[in-house]
This record gives C-alpha cells, structure tokens and sequence, in this order.
C-alpha cells in the first residue's frame, strides 16, 4: 500500500456566483492564501453536513438505495 494518497478526484464544474458572493469567495481565499476552489470545497462540506434535514432526508435515500461495494468502484475505475 502507498504511503501517499491520491489526491480527492476534481470534477470540473461551472457556476454562476452573486457579484458579492464571488468578490467575499476571492477575498476570504487571498486571506487564507489558498485557491477559490479549497474555499469553496471546503465551506460547502462543512455548511451540508451541518444541516439536520439534509442528513435526515440522504439517510432515508441512502436506505432505499442499494450503495456500491468498495470493490465495484475500484472495478470501475480501472476499466475506464
């Protein structure tokens, strides 16, 4: 097994920010000297797994919805 991980794989999407969102998003990330993109990574996991209905309602769908095994993700990955 390796020592390092890989890195989290980044998934390239586009969005549309508020003029005061996208300058907040920008300064804050200047602040802590890191990129746009940690910021927002980071603000997004936090705020979501914070919200008590969220959990709830993903909890109901993750029991619904039968959850790929670890081994069918590696399958899957190396096929592609």
């Amino acid at each position: 097994m390796a020592y390092i991980k890989r890195p989290p794989e980044l998934v390239s999407r586009s969005l549309k920010l508020e003029q005061p969102v996208s300058e907040l998003l920008d300064d804050y990330s200047s602040f802590i000297e890191c990129t746009p993109d940690h910021v927002t990574n980071y603000v997004l996991k936090k705020l979501l797994s914070r919200d008590p209905e969220y959990k709830k309602w993903r909890a109901s769908r993750k029991t619904t919805i039968p959850a790929k095994t670890a081994n069918d993700a590696g399958t899957a990955r190396r096929m592609a």
